[in-house]
């Protein structure tokens, strides 16, 4: 529940500030960080399908915000890069996230905040074995429904 109202807040912010749809800001946020990287990495690290990543990486590149090059480590890939208009605007959603997560700890002692990154820490090294898991089950093991 929390993350899903933090990422509407943030989607909101980028559609209203840069008219970025959903993954597109993500594209844009998370090449912040990650680029040079290919389409396929980007999907998987946005947990996107890669059509849809691929859509985003065309229209950000006509707004002049993302460009493609040849990868060096595979040339039948495309490695991605923010422009510096692209920089600019991930830049602007990392500072406006980073006030969002202030007003989120407001009120909240020092040790409180502490022991909330304990917390999280914890859950988030469980959720990796988790998806870890996840990953050595044969096909069709979580059920035709999953």
């Amino acid at each position: 529940m929390l993350s899903k109202a933090l990422m509407r807040a943030a989607v909101y912010e980028a559609r209203g500030r840069f008219g970025l749809s959903q993954v597109e800001w993500q594209v844009v946020s998370l090449l912040h960080g990650l680029e040079p990287i290919s389409i396929r990495e980007l999907a998987y690290a946005a947990f996107v399908d890669a059509a849809q990543v691929s859509r985003a990486v065309s229209a950000l590149g006509k707004r002049g915000l993302v460009e493609r090059r040849r990868s060096l480590r595979d040339s039948r890939e495309a490695e991605l890069r923010l422009t510096p208009a692209g920089s600019a605007i991930a830049e602007a959603l990392r500072a406006t996230s980073e006030e969002r997560n202030v007003r989120m700890l407001q009120g909240l002692a020092p040790h409180e905040v502490a022991q909330l990154y304990e917390l999280l820490d914890l859950l988030i090294a469980r959720a990796r074995r988790e998806e870890g898991r996840g990953r050595d089950e044969p096909p069709g093991a979580m059920g035709p429904d999953a």
